[in-house]
């Protein structure tokens, strides 16, 4: 409860004072979000972070085991977007950004959040979401460990077409 707690004032902040990110924020939450076809976040994300309707929230699964993957292992989002990472299995999840690979502005937008890493995602449906607004465009390499071999995958935050 404490978690879900820190989220939604983090979350609030983040929107009143106009301070954006890519804000690694965890959550242990249940169920599954939306397909890439349907990115509105679901009601407990709307609810809990304060994502409206109209915010696009992609999806990238995580499974463990001997031939564990990253699904997709390339997520291509747009600066605004927002990233969830569910567990698809009971294997414990913990995922962590490269940062020998992040690119000087990325590296230095994920540093000053101090989040760099995320807590470990424990059961099935457990979830880690992310916010790209205004994050600086590039690609944001990361690795996921436990459960198996590290499995590796990056986002590719692309910047928002000019109107």
């Amino acid at each position: 409860m404490a978690l879900l707690h820190l989220v939604r004032n983090r979350a609030a902040l983040l929107k009143r004072s106009g301070v954006v990110a890519a804000t690694l924020v965890g959550l242990a939450l249940s169920g599954c979000g939306s397909d890439e076809s349907d990115l509105p976040p679901d009601a407990r994300l709307q609810r809990e972070l304060g994502l409206e309707p109209s915010d696009r929230v992609h999806e990238v699964l995580l499974h463990g085991g001997i031939e564990g993957s990253v699904d997709p292992a390339e997520a291509v989002v747009l600066q605004g977007d927002y990233l969830q990472f569910v567990t698809a299995d009971s294997w414990v999840h913990e995922l962590i950004f490269e940062v020998d690979s992040l690119a000087s502005p990325a590296l230095a937008f994920m540093e000053g959040l101090d989040q760099l890493a995320a807590p470990p995602m424990v059961s099935r449906g457990s979830r880690f979401v992310l916010s790209f607004v205004e994050a600086p465009p590039g690609r944001y390499p990361f690795r996921v460990e436990g459960g198996g071999p590290a499995r590796r995958g990056v986002i590719v935050v692309e910047p928002l077409p000019a109107r």
